[in-house]
């Protein structure tokens, strides 16, 4: 069979059963990783030559590592928390102890071979998770932040893990350790000095002629020849994939080499994981079921449990603890790149990677299953005892009320709930539309999932004892019923009303109200503004300088967030998106007190930006 017979097949294979998994709601790596075990030596041996087997493996993971090393620009780098980065090297390090000393005590495994095992145990799957947060929206909050953050700084780890296996295994260029390391360190410090003094000025020149095309050509002259020195000094060809992609990441082609690889991306990871997928034998997991299926356990609950920990020590809550220790407990690309070379230079036995390449693949293929379960069942019943939602079914006590109570909890009423948590009032929430009980209630603000429409349900809600509602309902019908029973039945209480457009407005004006903000953003900024002084009039501060602080917070916070790189955008629900990053925001914007003077003011400021510059993800 010819070579581009077995590719054809290969890829229409892949047509057929990563739509499947995306019918499954599950990640497409996924997909392409089965692709690759129905397709490889233990099942249809498409391709029978083990010679273009490894190198199918070998060019397609070449590809992934190149497009990780896209991802490590060291201004994102830079912008990672200082406890992010203590999280990332405290779950490196104890789960590579763990996993070493597993692999030493039960498998009678040499030191240098346990402690290999241990090392790839420790790194998480990046590509999977990071597909699988950002087609579930989470991405944007800050658990996906954090979980993206701790990623990004394994995938930096994974650099001297990789560049130790030769090392351990003791091949001829790498007898002398300190030559090996130094000849590692010298290859990546020229690096930065060719891609500052000769890049930076070829990336000049070609735009002054208008060539660029060439911006293409010339990253993948950069990553062919940077492949060919490590090969010359006897290097791995991975990290000098790896480090083809941290060039180009520093440098100005970096937009112009993803734009380009943008289209190929999907299949440049979908072929590393079907080359994954080939490497795996079915054979082995029918004849070791139950030290697979251990081992995979221990693997997931050991990292679990470490993310856990880690988490709740610095102040996570348990919620985002739990999901953020489940998007890690998993092996990776990292695991399998790290198994595969060991096998290449004779480290460990076959069997034994096979079994531990199945491993890190189930614990890849559960992962998406926990965090359903995690996120969508466990956690909503443990959280039950405290949930803030009130579903109006129950006899339960009403919760205690608040002075303002907003209805309505889209874009426009979410920047007036940040506006209000950020001074410190008490406020209720209520949308029959938006689940926020889970992000409102980490910040003990009650919230109120019904329909404001009807009387019964702001009955519940204590509207007696509220003194100020701001109706931020989108729909105009509802938005009017709302406002006519409020005006009807309660006309001594300060309505703040979002409109829609003029014709609104007029309605709204022959109801009686007032106070009347048509949307969205800037209009909401100055309904906060005006909220805030009915609210505190025996103060003096000057709520129209906090109004602008607040902007330039935002504006920074919208220039500091990742763009990252997405999929193709699913049909999912608008609503989980924009709470995922008010969730986000939230964690991100320090909580005010009253200021009486400018200088006050402007320290809030500098001190808030700095935070988004630390604490961003």
């Amino acid at each position: 069979m010819s070579i581009l017979l077995q590719i054809t097949l290969v890829l229409a294979m892949a047509l057929i059963i990563v739509p499947l998994s995306n019918m499954l709601k599950l990640p497409k790596v996924l997909g392409y990783l089965l692709t690759g075990l129905i397709l490889g030596p233990s099942v249809f041996t498409l391709i029978q030559s083990p010679t273009l087997l490894h190198s199918f493996i070998e060019l397609s993971l070449l590809g992934l590592l190149f497009w990780i090393g896209l991802q490590l620009r060291p201004q994102r780098i830079l912008q990672i928390p200082q406890s992010s980065w203590i999280m990332a090297s405290l779950l490196v390090f104890g789960s590579t102890l763990f996993f070493s000393l597993m692999a030493w005590a039960f498998w009678q495994q040499q030191l240098l071979v346990s402690v290999v095992i241990g090392l790839a145990g420790s790194l998480s799957a990046m590509t999977l998770v990071t597909q699988y947060l950002n087609d579930q929206e989470q991405l944007a909050s800050s658990t996906g932040q954090t979980t993206y953050s701790i990623l990004l700084i394994q995938a930096l780890l994974a650099i001297p893990v990789l560049a130790a296996i030769p090392l351990f295994a003791g091949i001829n260029s790498t007898e002398h350790g300190v030559a090996y390391f130094a000849a590692i360190m010298t290859t990546f410090s020229g690096l930065f000095l060719f891609n500052h003094y000769l890049m930076r000025p070829l990336y000049r020149w070609i735009i002054k002629t208008g060539s660029h095309d060439l911006h293409m050509l010339v990253a993948m002259v950069i990553m062919l020849a940077l492949l060919a020195l490590m090969h010359t000094l006897g290097l791995s060809l991975f990290l000098g994939a790896l480090f083809a992609g941290i060039l180009l990441a520093d440098s100005d082609f970096r937009q112009t080499v993803e734009s380009s690889i943008q289209p190929f991306k999907g299949i440049v990871i979908g072929l590393a994981f079907i080359g994954l997928g080939m490497s795996l034998d079915v054979q082995e997991l029918f004849d070791f079921p139950l030290t697979i299926l251990a081992g995979t356990a221990a693997l997931m609950l050991i990292k679990f449990l470490l993310g856990l920990g880690l988490a709740r020590y610095y102040q996570q809550a348990w919620r985002k603890s739990a999901l953020l220790a489940v998007s890690l407990a998993q092996g990776g690309e990292f695991a399998f790149i790290a198994l595969v070379m060991a096998s290449t230079h004779q480290l460990m036995d076959q069997v034994l990677v096979s079994s531990l390449l199945w491993m890190v693949s189930l614990s890849m293929c559960l992962t998406p299953l926990c965090y359903r379960l995690l996120h969508s069942q466990i956690l909503p019943r443990l959280d039950r005892q405290n949930h803030l939602a009130a579903t109006f079914n129950t006899e339960s006590v009403p919760y205690p009320p608040t002075p303002v109570l907003l209805i309505g909890f889209g874009r426009f009423g979410q920047i007036i709930a940040r506006i209000l948590r950020q001074q410190q009032q008490a406020f209720s929430v209520m949308d029959s539309h938006v689940e926020a009980s889970h992000v409102l209630s980490e910040y003990h603000i009650p919230f109120y999932q019904a329909n404001a429409t009807e009387p019964h349900s702001l009955h519940r809600a204590g509207i007696e004892q509220v003194q100020h509602v701001i109706v931020a309902i989108d729909d105009i019908e509802d938005n009017l019923l709302v406002v006519r029973h409020l005006r009807l039945n309660y006309p001594d209480m300060t309505l703040w009303v979002r409109a829609r457009d003029r014709h609104h407005v007029h309605l709204l004006q022959d109801l009686g109200v007032e106070r009347i903000w048509r949307e969205t953003y800037a209009s909401a900024l100055e309904l906060g503004q005006a909220l805030l002084e009915d609210l505190n009039p025996e103060t003096e501060a000057d709520f129209s300088q906090f109004i602008q602080t607040f902007r330039q917070h935002d504006e920074n916070l919208l220039r500091r967030q990742y763009t990252l790189d997405s999929e193709d955008a699913l049909h999912t629900d608008r609503h989980r998106h924009h709470l995922a990053e008010l969730e986000y925001l939230f964690s991100q914007e320090p909580l005010h007190t009253l200021q009486p003077d400018t200088q006050q003011q402007q320290d809030i400021n500098r001190s808030g930006i700095d935070a988004t510059r630390d604490d961003l993800a």
